[in-house]
């Protein structure tokens, strides 16, 4: 599926699982934004699309949106004296930087797709910011599943052969559908969840 449809399902699945409250949803933009598109970070070879380039261009200002209203809470617990004093921290940095430059060197649909780098990055991710390590692993899953349903291979199980269900072209009427479908969800959930919220504040 194109890009915006994977940011799109993305963050609804992340709201969907994520906490009533402000901290909670700030979170689940910022893993779901960052997890929906980085399978498609093997697409640095290719000539960026309009919509690939809009994707993350919606995903950056999500995720920057979110993370200054958090930025508070997360400097109080991750100071940056404290993460770069932090061994465990460092080196998973340092591994993650790496597994993203093989990633995106890596042809497209690829190791990036696969359960493999899903696992190892979703670790990472949790030694340096458990609060969107799950949200990230949400969003990656549905970039997965989305791009399972369509006529590429996707080698998920790499270094194995790729395979897809073949049902659905990835820019056809069914990316529209889910387009729409995820937008209108990713409104509904954040407008829900922060009622609840607003709710729960002054009861």
């Amino acid at each position: 599926m194109m890009s915006k449809t994977h940011l799109a399902v993305g963050i609804a699945a992340s709201l969907a699982v994520a906490p009533a409250s402000v901290e909670g949803l700030c979170f689940a933009l910022m893993g779901g934004s960052v997890g929906s598109l980085i399978c498609d970070i093997d697409r640095n070879s290719e000539r960026p699309t309009r919509d690939y380039k809009q994707g993350w261009g919606i995903a950056f200002t999500v995720f920057f949106a979110a993370f200054m209203h958090e930025s508070y809470v997360y400097w109080q617990h991750f100071r940056a004296d404290t993460i770069f004093s932090n061994p465990v921290v460092l080196i998973c940095l340092g591994l993650l930087a790496v597994l993203l430059l093989f990633s995106a060197n890596g042809s497209h649909r690829g190791f990036s797709h696969s359960l493999l780098m899903f696992i190892a990055s979703s670790v990472l991710i949790f030694f340096v910011n458990r609060q969107t390590s799950l949200f990230y692993g949400i969003g990656f899953l549905t970039h997965l599943l989305l791009d399972v349903i369509n006529k590429k291979p996707v080698r998920i199980f790499w270094p194995a052969k790729g395979f897809c269900l073949n049902w659905f072209y990835a820019d056809g009427l069914a990316n529209r559908i889910l387009l729409l479908t995820g937008v209108a969800g990713c409104a509904a959930l954040f407008m829900l969840k922060f009622q609840l919220e607003i709710v729960s504040f002054f009861s």
